[in-house]
């Protein structure tokens, strides 16, 4: 039976087939003809004027016309919900005139009245059971509203003695007093949505974020937190945008939590020392600024007992000191009491028990021990980043003085000097002094953070910014001046001379902030009562919301990436400066756009930062993080039919190798450390501990690695320490097992120890062909066992740089720098004997080989004939892709050290970038097998001790000597590392999770 085209749509394979485009424009043309009577109609035979025919004719044209204005005038229009950006645009908004946007609501009614299209009224009927249960309920409150209020405006009879209720003084409430050295418990919300919190807390713009975005599942939160994953509309490329050309993006990161220590400040500067800062910052100059309040520090902190393992990248601020001279004067006046100073310590909410309790033992090592508080339910924050940040925060804080009221608009800041009469001013001190209330709004012309000193920070008070709302666009200075103005503001910096204690250290001006915060209905009253285009007069008891502004920059060298505004604010006080922030309508059109946790990622990757714990398996966080990134992923397999899922034990990786390396939904560091037969053997030994406790026998509650599961280690290495397995109810995070730790780049801070085998460090790769990589992917080094492998791959690199190269010179000059692969075996008799003494060789190959021995009987006798050598010169240049049969294969197993742990295309590169974790001794080739077919220089066989001696440490040493000469070359003005550089632009090969080829690609230690 012959296949019949559809009526209804017609074939799209004809080649003359119009295009929507031609089809929408001969409608529009056809739209506008108006059509006309002959003048030959209105004539009869004899010539003669036909009166009925002509008046005829002449209403036949005015109809024409008619109908043509009618339908030009609906050929091109576009309906109501159409006119709206794409962002705001919503399926529904075709059928519920109550989703457009007021001004449109009138239009879109009278075309849904033409089309005869329901209009979303509420249905009437018969309720459910669950409106007629919220109807009783509102109807028993009212009931019990009424009640209570004309209870209360009742006449009190007073009583003998009692005082009058109209003379009595309104106290406000007490500051309700935190406990030191204890956790917190969360905030208790309100009674409608009380249980929707049982296992979880929301961020304070929780329910902003659930109208516009994927929020976490309600039985599995993340961190204990409903947090936002990202936003329903398509948001990838406008996001890169806004974060890195025009606008802004801004992310609620209220779930950080932060920690509050007081004590003295030696006990303060005990406690950094305790955890890890360096010295250099504690005591040496360049930690002045840090100590005196002005800037922040950002690192990592670690454990001070055991193995000293890293624990999580924080932030510390310290609470700005008060001028010397009256420092001076309480110490002549008192000088027994000592001042007590604050700091607070921002963590990724994964790693706060560990760090609390880290912090915890420590603090209470101190004499005189010092305080911790919990403050994660006290202090919340906000991230902007962007070209538009500044401006953004500047129109929608509004800055306090330190005394007295806002400014009034128009006013100058006032400037204090030095009288003539006083003496000159000293080193150090500042002519024209501007506080950081007055400094802020002078930034307008800001439009990178990073600009300004590095870890800068500013602290003052602003108002409401409800009272302000919406904001206002904020005048842009002329680019000529203010550049001048805000390059002589960063060079002096007032803020170094002029911050004072901040009051979000204050816990009770924290409290008494929230606590005046006016009610919708209040705000609303007085901007009513306010004159047509102007914001209401401030009052005295408004409230002064204390905040703190954190300008950070990227952990990577790009200077043109964009530094980030960290905004430190109370709890209650997030969601009115986020309404504002939101709602600012910027210089360059539209608003800030918001970002959810997936574009936390993309920005960071984009960036050349890593994302915290995603990227750091080794530590306490990281492992759980990848705990969960492997539940889903196994989810995600098992829900597949057969049919249309990947058969792991059927990867074909080539050399008759047959089966994916570990878990393919995972990455398996397990099996990267132990090998098959180790994880075997791991398996067997859980399961029969397993069988054990059930019995009831007494057996000990840990992973201590067995004999047959510790990986092959060389003399000098450091075994895995034994790890204690928590109990289900513990709240301490599982540690990782068989000794995986995290270790931050070893070229910098460990230069001259040696790793131990265990030991993780995150990378930064970038593909040197095409192909996007994914997570779980697995990394691999140059083949080490196989040198004609390992010569493959080196071919297929240099004709890749070669591809790459902007010119042909610079090909032409690649091509021959790289040297001629002999053209037969050396040492051999015959080619066929050289292909039968390796036993992985593959069908293809030995076919070739049998062929080239065929032609040639003494190929080891007879020299190359010129025809030969063009043939390897023009194969030099070809560029071999996957799917080739003289494609380099796969290497072996021993040769995988790591695996990717997140990966995107970076949209400012226009290439794939991802970041990935490498097991340091493979990495650096300290594991024995590194060294084997490096080539030239490249011997150590299994059985030498070259990584117990000496030797070892000055190969890394040596390193540690070329990366301070690239860092030289950098400062010099040389920002890119040559990529022939073998110590930072390493080779490595990609192979995705459930693929039978790799790819080449470069990776560097992470910053």
């Amino acid at each position: 039976m012959a296949i019949t085209a559809s009526k209804k749509r017609k074939p799209t394979d004809q080649p003359n087939f119009p295009n929507a485009r031609s089809v929408k424009r001969a409608k529009f043309l056809e739209a506008r003809t108006i059509l006309a009577q002959a003048p030959d109609k209105d004539l009869s035979k004899n010539g003669d004027l036909d009166v009925s025919a002509f008046v005829k004719s002449r209403e036949f044209e005015i109809q024409a016309l008619g109908k043509s204005m009618q339908d030009s005038k609906h050929v091109l229009s576009t309906r109501a919900f159409q006119q709206v950006p794409k962002d705001m645009r919503r399926r529904t908004a075709s059928h519920n005139v109550k989703r457009v946007p007021k001004r449109l609501r009138g239009k879109a009614a009278r075309e849904m009245r033409d089309d005869n299209t329901a209009t979303g009224k509420a249905r009437k009927g018969k309720l459910t059971p669950h409106q007629r249960l919220r109807l009783e309920k509102a109807k028993a409150l009212k009931q019990q509203g009424a009640f209570s209020k004309k209870k209360r405006n009742g006449v009190k009879k007073q009583k003998p003695g009692e005082t009058d209720p109209e003379m009595t003084v309104e106290i406000g409430p007490r500051v309700p007093k935190l406990k030191k050295d204890t956790l917190c418990k969360p905030r208790r919300p309100q009674a409608k949505f009380r249980k929707r919190q049982i296992h979880k807390s929301w961020l304070p713009t929780h329910i902003w974020h659930a109208k516009r975005a994927h929020m976490t599942e309600p039985k599995y939160p993340l961190w204990r937190f409903a947090i936002s994953l990202t936003p329903t509309d398509k948001c990838f490329r406008t996001t890169h945008r806004a974060a890195a050309m025009r606008g802004c993006v801004a992310w609620d990161m209220s779930y950080m939590s932060t920690i509050g220590v007081e004590g003295l400040e030696a006990s303060l500067l005990g406690v950094l020392r305790s955890i890890g800062v360096a010295e250099a910052f504690l005591s040496g100059r360049n930690g002045v600024k840090w100590r005196k309040g002005t800037r922040a520090w950002e690192g990592w902190i670690r454990e001070r007992d055991r193995d000293q393992r890293w624990i999580a990248p924080v932030g510390v601020v310290w609470c700005a000191d008060e001028d010397d001279k009256n420092a001076a004067e309480r110490a002549t006046t008192d000088r027994n009491k000592k001042a007590k100073r604050n700091i607070l310590l921002r963590v990724h909410p994964s790693a706060f028990l560990q760090a609390w309790q880290e912090i915890l033992k420590v603090a209470k090592m101190q004499r005189p021990p010092a305080l911790i508080e919990d403050l994660r339910f006290e202090i919340g924050s906000i991230e902007i980043t962007g070209p538009g940040s500044t401006e953004a925060l500047i129109g929608a804080l509004q800055p306090i003085p330190n005394m007295g009221f806002p400014p009034k608009a128009g006013c100058q800041p006032a400037q204090r000097t030095i009288n003539a009469s006083a003496e000159p001013p000293q080193d150090g001190e500042w002519v024209d002094l501007e506080t950081p209330p007055q400094l802020w709004s002078q930034l307008t012309a800001l439009t990178n953070p990073s600009a300004l000193p590095a870890n800068a920070l500013l602290a003052f008070n602003v108002t409401d910014p409800r009272l302000h709302h919406p904001p206002r666009t904020i005048t842009i200075p002329d680019p000529k001046t203010a550049n001048e103005t805000l390059l002589s503001q960063l060079v002096s910096w007032p803020p170094d001379q002029t911050q004072f204690p901040g009051d979000i250290f204050n816990r009770a001006k924290r409290f008494t902030a929230s606590r005046l915060l006016a009610s919708q209905k209040s705000i609303n009253r007085r901007k009513a009562a306010a004159l047509p285009g102007q914001y209401p007069d401030p009052l005295p008891d408004d409230p002064r919301i204390p905040i703190l502004l954190l300008a950070s920059r990227p952990a990577a060298r790009n200077f043109s990436a964009q530094g980030t505004w960290t905004l430190l604010i109370p709890w209650d006080c997030v969601l009115p400066v986020w309404y504002s922030l939101t709602h600012y309508p910027l210089c360059i059109g539209g608003t800030p756009r918001f970002g959810c946790l997936q574009e936390k990622q993309q920005i960071s990757l984009e960036q050349g930062s890593l994302w915290f714990p995603g990227d750091f398996p080794g530590t306490k966080a990281g492992w759980e993080w990848e705990m969960r990134e492997r539940e889903i992923g196994r989810k995600e397999w098992d829900k597949r039919p057969r049919g249309k899922r990947c058969e792991w034990t059927n990867i074909d990786l080539g050399e008759g190798r047959k089966g994916e390396i570990g878990q393919g939904w995972a990455c398996d560091w397990e099996r990267l450390l132990l090998g098959k037969e180790g994880v075997e053997t791991a398996e067997t030994a859980a399961k029969a501990k397993d069988r054990e406790k059930v019995g009831g026998s007494d057996v000990e509650d840990g992973l201590a690695s067995q004999p047959n599961d510790k990986p092959k280690e060389t003399p000098g290495h450091s075994e895995p320490t034994e790890i204690d397995v928590k109990s289900e109810n513990s709240e301490e995070l599982r540690q990782p097992p068989y000794g995986i730790h995290h270790v931050p780049n070893p070229l910098v801070f460990h230069p001259t120890t040696l790793p131990s085998s265990t030991a993780l460090t995150p990378v930064h790769i970038h593909h040197l062909t095409t192909g996007h990589p994914k997570r779980c992917a697995r990394i691999y080094r140059l083949p080490t066992t196989n040198p004609l492998h390992r010569t493959r791959w080196l071919d297929l690199a240099a004709a890749t740089t070669a591809a790459n190269s902007s010119s042909p010179a610079q090909r032409r000059k690649a091509a021959d720098e790289q040297p001629l692969p002999p053209l037969y075996p050396q040492n051999t008799g015959t080619m066929a004997t050289a292909a039968a003494k390796k036993p992985h060789t593959l069908a293809h190959e030995r076919a070739q080989t049998l062929a080239a021995s065929l032609l040639c009987p003494s190929p080891s006798h007879a020299p190359p004939s010129q025809h030969q050598n063009q043939h390897q010169h023009q194969h030099r240049h070809l560029l071999l892709k996957p799917g080739d049969p003289r494609y380099p294969p796969i290497p072996e197993e021993k040769d995988l050290m790591g695996y990717i742990t997140s990966a995107n295309y970076q949209l400012g590169l226009g290439c794939w970038a991802a970041v990935g974790n490498v097991l340091v001794v493979k990495a650096l080739g300290l594991d024995g097998l590194g060294n084997q077919g490096a080539g030239e220089g490249g011997g150590g066989g299994e059985g030498e001790d070259e990584v117990a001696g000496g030797l070892a440490i000055d190969k890394v040493e040596k390193r540690t000597q070329r990366e301070e000469g690239v860092k030289a070359r950098r400062r010099r003005g040389k920002d890119q590392v040559n990529v022939t550089d073998k110590d930072h632009a390493k080779l490595c090969i990609i192979r995705d999770a459930g693929q039978g080829f790799g790819r080449l690609a470069r990776w560097r230690f992470a910053p």
